[in-house]
């Protein structure tokens, strides 16, 4: 917590005294309920292929019992790559999104497909009668990489951040309290591609992998540590801060959901020349580390000298190596420092998506694959390892690469939400052995 500041205020030609006031600089880090919302749109669980339109004998839709959730999932078909064409769920009314983040669904890739960049894009329409051509929609690139799905396709999940959608040219001012429906536009691609959807909802918080359905909590980072949605997290052993989770990882703290210093650049960054970059709020920064990323670039790690937040700029020690652009979303955001004033969120229980680095049986403990500074993997936990599980399959995982659903039920959860529940029942005179259930405790 940051030091506090006392200012003094007195109302002279009132009655009420107002001598002191304490403010706080710095926001309190611990347990952090937040508003929490998933929700499937109507026609979104894909069970009924008569919700979906498909205008074009181009790209057709159709029913498939092979679903990831539900009795079915829709399969969509290019049946013609030459042809720009498009498959779309309009809704009976407008459903207010405003308060939405994400959008994501399941998705399974045909066997040994390939599925580039500009194949498929996703519409949101934000007016009634607007199709895929018409203007006032959002729209993005389904692949922004290559997706070749293998001989053997699996389920993920896609998830997409709606701030990265493109606004049609002329309606910036379109907002998603008012949305139609969503579709699926096929520009360019290859003959005989299918693609099943499943689960279409829009959330608040994401893991990249899916919504975050649980109890979120913030922490600072520990030195130098970089974390971002999706990263997995653990307690540092010599102080109060998170850390990148271990593969042996007897202090899990959680799955990260956000870094709260993320910001977007708002100018492109030219590799091997730029010291300073242009971002869109400079006051989430200070001097120290940071990381860089965008779509197409490696991450880069950079150091920060100067914040100046009337200019928006941050000055940096060295020249960046890569070139960063607006158009692939390139951001920035703090990773830890000795101050202990960066902090991430990360939900700590409840089911989430992960993806497997293994086949993992459904009700088998799961444990990290991998230490956390990339989104986080799993593999099924082997005997005598009931202190590294960090959680447990909701549904199996058939194989390397697939996204299942993981219920985050760690040990240090428990501990620490039990200890809270007993404080908040404690009264003066009450014996805390009744509250532990114990006996053998004496009165103090």
């Amino acid at each position: 917590m940051g030091k506090p500041s006392l200012k003094t205020t007195n109302f002279k030609q009132h009655p009420v005294y107002i001598q002191k006031a304490l403010h706080v600089d710095n926001p309190f880090y611990g347990l952090k309920p937040q508003y929490q919302r998933a929700e499937i749109i109507p026609g979104g669980d894909c069970n009924t292929v008569a919700d979906f339109t498909a205008p074009s004998a181009a790209f057709t839709v159709a029913a498939s019992g092979d679903a990831r959730v539900g009795t079915n999932s829709i399969l969509l078909t290019q049946v013609d790559a030459s042809t720009t064409a498009s498959v779309y769920l309009l809704l009976s009314g407008p459903i207010d999104l405003g308060w939405a983040k994400f959008v994501g669904m399941w998705l399974k890739g045909g066997a040994n497909k390939t599925y580039d960049p500009a194949d498929i894009y996703l519409y949101i329409f934000t007016k009634a009668g607007n199709y895929l051509y018409a203007n006032r929609a959002r729209s993005i690139d389904f692949f922004p990489a290559q997706y070749l799905p293998g001989a053997t396709p699996r389920w993920i999940y896609k998830e997409f951040d709606l701030e990265d959608f493109a606004i049609a040219t002329g309606y910036e001012g379109d907002k998603l309290n008012e949305v139609w429906g969503i579709g699926w536009y096929s520009a360019t691609g290859d003959n005989t591609n299918t693609l099943n959807i499943d689960q279409i909802e829009f959330y608040t918080h994401g893991t990249t992998k899916g919504p975050a359905r649980g109890l979120i909590m913030s922490a600072p980072l520990y030195d130098d540590i970089h974390a971002e949605r999706g990263y997995g997290l653990a307690w540092n052993e010599f102080s109060g801060r998170v850390d990148h989770s271990a593969t042996d990882d007897y202090a899990f703290a959680g799955i990260c959901v956000g870094n709260p210093s993320r910001t977007r650049l708002s100018q492109d960054v030219t590799g091997g020349t730029d010291t300073t970059l242009h971002v869109i709020d400079a006051s989430l920064f200070r001097p120290g580390k940071a990381t860089i990323n965008d779509d197409s670039v490696a991450m880069e790690s950079v150091t920060i000298t100067a914040v100046n937040t009337i200019t928006k700029t941050l000055t940096l020690s060295t020249a960046i190596t890569g070139s960063f652009t607006v158009a692939n979303n390139a951001y920035a955001c703090m990773e830890g420092n000795e101050e202990g004033t960066t902090r991430v969120d990360f939900v700590v229980n409840g089911v989430v998506n992960l993806q497997a680095a293994q086949a993992v049986l459904q009700g088998y403990g799961c444990t990290c694959a991998a230490a956390g500074n990339a989104p986080l993997t799993v593999n099924q936990a082997a005997a005598g390892e009931q202190g590294q599980i960090i959680g447990k399959a909701v549904m199996a995982a058939s194989g390397t690469g697939e996204y299942f659903p993981v219920n985050l039920t760690t040990d240090a959860y428990a501990t620490g939400h039990e200890i809270a529940e007993l404080l908040c029942k404690f009264e003066v005179g009450q014996n805390v052995a009744d509250l532990l259930g114990k006996t053998n405790v004496n009165h103090p």
